[in-house]
């Protein structure tokens, strides 16, 4: 299988180092991050001559993977178009509830899967990521759970490379629960400066957590889409079993003086919250609140 990637950051690193030998494997990158890749990239102390390709070289991907931040995804997007073929698939691996809807506007919702990754735990940094839980989970499948021969073949590749996946009945769900782990973990441990391993410990965090947690599951209410209190406390275990020094990608962000998600995540609540006139006062907090650390560090 021909997988391009594009985005080389925590996600995207970390799915090439596991899918390099098992398939003709490249990064679609611009000029600047052709030359900054030259050497290749190392995951997990091995260093992995990948190679890139600019949009001048395109081919035709089978296994086109996002692996960007939502701000990001339109630049993304027009990098990788050369790639897109009648047969391609699209798989998306961001956080948040709006990707899928922006790749099946600009490339025809046929081509696009719905995705994301959870359970990974990863640093990055220039050319270097180290990855604490061998990879993540990859969540994906067609948008109405169908079983077809692209989702075959690409579990065929995941589970010849060993990378973890799930195919869930009910994708929106799924996505939708990834969102509440984004905005609640991912908000709170960039406000608080929190790694994995400071957050499981810690039980006022997760009280925050279950604070913020009730706005969401009234906006995705009002969206139609159930998540309900077995879903908040699997979120809460999942995260806390992870004991390690690995960060949330936004945090990450924070810390390295980037743009983060913020507006995908909480601001995304915020607004699904005007839209139906849904009261969401710790999610425009918390928005705030991150915003302003930013400028403070």
């Amino acid at each position: 299988m021909k997988a391009r990637i594009v985005g080389a950051g925590a996600v995207g690193a970390v799915l090439g180092w596991k899918l390099y030998k098992h398939a003709d494997t490249a990064f679609i990158v611009d000029e600047e991050r052709k030359e900054r890749y030259r050497k290749g990239l190392t995951v997990n102390g091995e260093l992995i001559p990948f190679r890139t390709l600019l949009p001048a070289e395109a081919d035709t991907a089978d296994l086109l993977v996002f692996a960007v931040k939502n701000m990001q995804l339109d630049d993304a997007i027009a990098e990788a178009a050369p790639f897109v073929g009648e047969n391609t698939a699209v798989l998306p691996l961001l956080n948040g509830i709006e990707a899928e809807a922006k790749l099946s506007e600009a490339f025809g919702a046929d081509k696009v899967l719905y995705g994301f990754i959870t359970d990974l735990s990863s640093v990055h940094e220039g050319t270097e990521t180290t990855c604490f839980s061998d990879g993540g989970t990859i969540v994906f499948s067609e948008k109405d759970g169908s079983e077809t021969a692209r989702v075959r073949a690409i579990a065929a590749l995941f589970d010849e490379a060993s990378q973890k996946y799930l195919i869930p009945g009910d994708i929106l769900h799924e996505k939708w629960w990834k969102f509440m782990l984004n905005t609640c973990f991912n908000t709170l441990s960039a406000i608080l400066i929190a790694d994995y391993a400071a957050i499981s410990g810690n039980q006022d965090f997760i009280r925050a957590v279950r604070l913020v947690a009730r706005e969401v599951q009234r906006a995705a209410a009002a969206e139609g889409i159930t998540l309900t209190q077995d879903d908040v406390e699997e979120m809460i275990s999942r995260v806390t079993r992870l004991r390690d020094h690995g960060k949330t990608s936004m945090l990450q962000d924070v810390l390295a003086g980037r743009e983060t998600e913020n507006r995908y995540f909480a601001g995304a609540v915020s607004r699904i919250g005007k839209k139906h006139s849904i009261p969401t006062p710790l999610c425009d907090f918390v928005s705030i609140l991150l915003e302003a650390k930013r400028r403070c560090l």
